[in-house]
């Protein structure tokens, strides 16, 4: 067998190999794009997010401290780092800066934070754990 062959074999055999490799490697994931990370369990966007409802807007929340609409960061604020899912045992539901859902749409509020407030959202403000009895549950 000639140098010449031999170089393009190991060549060949070095690029198929790579190449079945990086394919097995793309379908270590289950093949369904399932990327590990849990999944929200509510409506994202949230709706109507731009507006916070009037009673939410000054309500008190969980640590006893009334909502400013002047002093609330934007959900993509690089020290918010904002998620639609909670951050191990910790979520918005059971943060003190948590405004409790007022009218009944299943969002609340946040001191920090503008915008409607699922409760098993969490961000990098989060302050906690709160432990009253009126906690916002949190099942995923």
């Amino acid at each position: 067998m000639s140098q010449e062959n031999r170089t393009n074999r190991r060549t060949y055999i070095k690029y198929t190999g790579a190449a079945a490799i990086a394919t097995l490697a793309g379908c270590s994931g289950g093949g369904n794009g399932d990327t590990g990370e849990a999944e929200p369990n509510h409506e994202v966007p949230h709706p109507d997010d731009g507006t916070v409802p009037d009673v939410e807007a000054t309500a008190v929340a969980f640590e006893g401290e009334e909502r400013d609409p002047d002093l609330v960061q934007q959900k993509d604020a690089d020290a918010v780092n904002y998620q639609h899912t909670p951050e191990g045992d910790q979520y918005c539901g059971n943060c003190e800066e948590y405004v409790p859902d007022e009218d009944g749409d299943g969002y609340g509020a946040c001191l920090k934070v503008a915008g409607k407030i699922h409760p098993c959202d969490w961000c990098a403000l989060y302050v906690g754990p709160y432990e009253g009895d009126d906690v916002a549950s949190c099942s995923m």
